[in-house]
């Protein structure tokens, strides 16, 4: 917006140089003031741990200083994530945790989103518990059939199709690289998977769950019973013996 709009507080006196060049930012301010009135929240925030919420897909955000931003990649114990709004506001903010420590690269380019942050943080089942990267037990990882008989890997929603295997890693391409040019790759060594460069477009939710529904088909639906195939045979060989052409040669 580039508001000029400046203010000179001396004591309680206040004096305003400019008017502003937008309305002012409701939603934001009650949020603010909500958070203000909301016990432990200031000593909470300056502990310097940071907090994770989920995202609608199942991922983790990560917040720092009311900041969002997304999960890019992991290499060993450090964690690289992108500002959230980086490809709506091309905010070029980065940041790095490790245990927990974070490190911030770059400032961003607009004020956080206090309005989304709150409601992110509502959704959360347990709010009062900030969920820890890396904490519990590794999720076992999820592979479905392609339709070639291959595997899909399956990463935060996300299709990664195989490209190669080097002793114990094996290495994932997105499945949008030919047709959406997704530069996206995967890594995965036994239950770890470690993600180089985020995706450039949304996960394909319709034709994961088209998988997924494929995949959980009874195997009689997927192939035919053997019953079925002696039973058709006998049928074919009683039709063969009637057939008008064995009645001539017999007569």
């Amino acid at each position: 917006m580039r508001c000029r709009s400046r203010a000179i507080t001396q004591g309680q006196r206040v004096t305003v140089m400019r008017g502003h060049c937008h309305p002012p930012d409701l939603m934001g301010l009650e949020t603010l003031r909500q958070r203000e009135k909301r016990p432990g929240v200031g000593q909470r925030g300056n502990s310097g741990d940071p907090e994770f919420l989920r995202t609608p897909l199942g991922g983790s955000f990560l917040v720092h200083e009311s900041f969002i931003y997304r999960r890019e990649k992991a290499t060993g114990d450090k964690v690289y994530w992108t500002c959230r709004d980086q490809a709506r506001m091309g905010c070029r903010s980065r940041a790095i945790t490790q245990g927990q420590r974070v490190m911030v690269m770059r400032r961003h380019c607009h004020p956080p989103d206090l309005g989304g942050l709150e409601a992110l943080k509502q959704r959360e089942p347990f709010p009062t518990q900030a969920l820890r990267e890396g904490s519990g037990p590794p999720q076992p990882l999820e592979f479905l059939k392609t339709s070639l008989g291959g595997r899909f890997l399956v990463h935060e929603c996300f299709l990664y199709r195989k490209e190669k295997a080097a002793g114990e890693k094996v290495y994932w391409m997105c499945r949008d690289q030919a047709r959406l040019g997704c530069r996206s790759r995967a890594i995965t060594q036994g239950q770890q998977v470690t993600v180089m460069r985020a995706h450039c477009h949304m996960p394909d939710l319709v034709g994961l769950e088209a998988l997924r529904r494929r995949e959980r088909l009874p195997i009689a639906a997927q192939q035919e019973d053997p019953e079925k195939i002696k039973l058709l045979t006998k049928v074919q060989l009683c039709f063969k013996s009637y057939s008008p052409e064995s009645q001539q040669i017999n007569g």
